[in-house]
């Protein structure tokens, strides 16, 4: 009995030992199944992790073009020498094009590099294009695709289509060893280039006039008039982007980089505010093309409607002065509709808009794009101020009064408009009343709606307009090439196709009085214009950016009209800004320009 007894315990021990044995093998095979059928190819992913390593190479970013086809901004490489090309991470010194090139001559493995925007165009469209920089924390966080090398739009059309322009990096596969050394080359990814936008930009125009500013405070705009296709959206004064987006190799030159940096992000005027699109300025009497429209469509006006002009409008114990009148003390008597555009003419613009009242006033105004974005393709347009009676009512908490009439007729008041908006309310009016979104990209239709402004109020308005730019109007800068391009026997589209110019003067008031009474003022200037007589201009001979930009013009071709709209900005130097005189004389030079002049 008791050998049976030991027996079994003996048997029963064997037998958990066995289990035991059992248990552990199937742990052993478990672990080899999840290691080999569920878990191999991350385990695979790691000794290849140990055996290759990978090195990206920079994307190659998409470019923009001109209206021309030619490129703005070029993919410039830069080069670094590196200490030891076997090693993974080698430490790297920035080196000049003719250094690399040397060493690519006799020790090409020591040399790497990278990737900088180089804009052609710097100043003069750095508004629109804007420029790269590196990726921040934020932007990680915002996209995970981002990589900490990658270099990403921070402005402009560079930040807008930013995700089509990136790229795709290339890459190098090696064999490394167990002391982490490159062995051989085992692979390469080409990668992909990112994709080119096409845009409506003239950069030459662009930089001609930003040169006709002279550095003063403003904005110039120049588009098509038949699809508003923005040629120059320019504000001033403007930053180089090459500062933002190259870094030096010289430590002396690079500290100067920096330096110009600092002092374009102190700069008091904000260098960095495109002023063409989300300034917001009193449009002065710019705006009365809008009253004078609003007026004829509403019938409370017809080309013989007279105003007398006596100097000041009195109701009540209120005055309000015509310009003429407070600056010379003179009057223009009784005056119609087309005098009254030619002349500026506050009085007869008082009544209209008393005439027609404020909300049709506001109404013609938000017909012609203004109180709303323009949807162009760039952040931070503002949307300006239409204002009428309930917006007074609501935002500022008084009535509307007769005066408030009186000065949004003349542009002053709290309507407030953008450089861009007046550029878009004169393309519709040069366009026979069709308005059209502005672009700044080449597309194969414009988006546009029609007005339902009547064929000869538009005549008589663009009538006043080239009255304006002619002997006798406001605009006296314009006098001696309307006498030249044009004949009376035509109606005003044909005058104005054949090369005259039909354009409103505006000086805007803002901000308090002084102590005498005065407010500074902005100057602005719109018009229209054909291009007709491009035809027979020849380059510059002291100007070769002029003879590229003739080149260009008779080879691509160029709008048949287009419309420039100019402010100038109030200043300390000049606080009294004047239309004819600075906004006037900018627009001037430009066209002298384009005629070579």
């Amino acid at each position: 009995m008791r050998n049976l007894v030991q027996h079994y315990h003996f048997s029963t021990r064997v037998g958990w030992f066995i289990l035991g044995i059992l248990f552990f093998f199937l742990l052993i095979f478990a672990r080899l199944v999840d290691i080999q059928l569920f878990r191999g190819h991350y385990f695979l992913d790691l000794a290849n992790d140990n055996r290759y390593f990978t090195i990206q190479l920079p994307a190659q970013r998409g470019v923009f073009f001109d209206r021309y086809q030619q490129s703005l901004v070029w993919n410039k490489r830069v080069y670094l020498k590196t200490d030891d090309p076997t090693t993974l991470h080698p430490k790297t010194t920035s080196i000049s094009r003719e250094e690399a090139l040397q060493l690519l001559a006799t020790d090409s493995a020591q040399v790497r590099y990278g990737l900088e925007r180089d804009y052609r165009f710097p100043e003069s469209v750095a508004h629109v294009l804007g420029y790269v920089g590196p990726v921040t924390k934020d932007n990680l966080i915002e996209d995970n695709s981002l990589k900490v090398s990658d270099v990403i739009g921070k402005m402009g059309l560079e930040k807008i289509f930013d995700q089509r322009l990136r790229g795709q990096a290339a890459s190098e596969v090696y064999e490394i060893n167990a002391l982490g050394k490159r062995q051989r080359l085992i692979s390469k990814n080409a990668g992909q280039i990112g994709q080119n936008i096409a845009t409506s930009l003239d950069p030459y125009l662009s930089k001609a006039s930003l040169e006709s500013l002279g550095g003063q405070a403003g904005a110039v705009v120049i588009m098509d008039a038949s699809n508003s296709e923005v040629l120059t959206l320019l504000s001033s004064p403007s930053f180089d982007a090459n500062v933002l987006s190259t870094r030096l190799t010289d430590v002396i030159l690079e500290r100067q980089r920096q330096q110009q940096l600092q002092d374009l992000l102190s700069n008091p005027l904000q260098i960095f505010f495109n002023r063409s699109l989300s300034g917001a300025y009193p449009p002065g009497s710019v705006f009365k093309l809008v009253t004078a429209l609003g007026g004829l469509e509403e019938a409370v006006i017809d080309a013989q409607t007279v105003v007398l002009d006596e100097g000041v409008l009195r109701v009540g114990e209120y005055e309000y002065a015509n310009w003429y009148y407070t600056q010379y003390g003179r009057t223009e008597g009784e005056i119609s509709l087309q005098r009254s555009l030619s002349r500026s003419n506050d009085i007869y613009f008082y009544k209209v808009a008393e005439w027609l009242g404020p909300n049709k006033l506001a109404e013609f105004a938000r017909l012609f794009g203004f109180g709303q974005v323009t949807k162009i393709e760039l952040l931070g347009e503002t949307a300006g101020v239409v204002p009428d009676p309930s917006w007074k009512e609501r935002v500022i908490g008084e009535p509307w009064y007769l005066g408030n009439t009186f000065h949004m007729g003349i542009g002053q008041g709290d309507i407030l408009v953008t450089p861009l908006q007046v550029g878009q309310m004169t393309q519709a009016i040069a366009n026979h009343g069709t308005l059209c979104q502005p672009t700044l990209l080449k597309k194969d239709h414009a988006d546009c709606s029609e007005l339902g402004i009547a064929d000869e109020n538009l005549e008589l308005v663009l009538l006043g307009m080239l009255d304006a730019c002619s002997s006798g109007g406001t605009a006296y800068p314009f006098f001696p090439h309307n006498e030249i391009y044009r004949d009376e026997e035509m109606n005003a589209q044909q005058q104005i196709k054949n090369g005259a110019v039909a354009c409103k003067t505006g000086t805007s008031e803002f901000g308090g009085a002084d102590e005498k009474g005065y407010r500074k003022t902005h100057a602005w200037l719109t018009m229209t214009m054909g291009t007709a007589g491009l035809k027979d201009v020849v380059g510059r001979d002291d100007d070769e950016h002029h003879r590229a930009w003739i080149k260009q013009v008779k080879e691509a071709g160029f709008p048949e009209k287009i419309v420039i709209t100019v402010l100038v900005e109030s200043d300390e130097d000049n606080p009294f800004k004047e239309g004819s005189r600075d906004a006037g004389e900018v627009a001037k030079e430009i066209v002298d320009w384009m005629y070579g002049k």
